[in-house]
């Protein structure tokens, strides 16, 4: 089974990573999409996410990462929250994964990276390969869960 994650400046810099609608439990079960006009990659549509697979960044902690799932029924009131890797939602193929992946490419401003990083990026899996924006604004990797 395949999964891609994206992460990167641009989730912050728009706010988009502390937005409510995350945390709505149908959100966090896999029951509705967050829709949000800001949620894309590019020029490309809008991302639709698994949300039960998003990983979260939880009182500032951002080497212990807390999936989605973790989050339902707990109270997130009163603590520093945000999204750190949005899992995207797919059949859970490579293929599917990497039709995503082609849609974004098409942008051209996307380019395979050579370098693995010396440690995993996103805490499952294995990554198989990263991709970067020349911007600097988005990372998306293929883990191989």
């Amino acid at each position: 089974m395949y999964a891609l994650y994206a992460w990167g400046n641009f989730i912050s810099e728009v706010g988009l990573d502390r937005r409510p609608a995350w945390l709505d439990p149908a959100v966090l079960r896999g029951e509705q999409q967050v829709i949000d006009e800001s949620l894309m990659i590019g020029d490309t549509d809008t991302l639709l996410v698994d949300g039960p697979g998003t990983f979260f960044e939880v009182d500032g902690d951002d080497e212990n990462l807390v999936p989605g799932s973790e989050l339902i029924g707990r109270d997130l009131s009163g603590v520093k929250w945000r999204v750190s890797r949005i899992r995207a939602a797919t059949d859970g193929t490579r293929e599917d994964a990497l039709r995503i992946v082609a849609v974004i490419e098409e942008d051209g401003d996307y380019y395979e990276e050579d370098e693995r990083h010396e440690y995993n990026s996103v805490p499952v899996g294995e990554v198989v390969t990263l991709w970067e924006d020349s911007h600097g604004q988005w990372t998306l990797a293929l883990v191989k869960l």
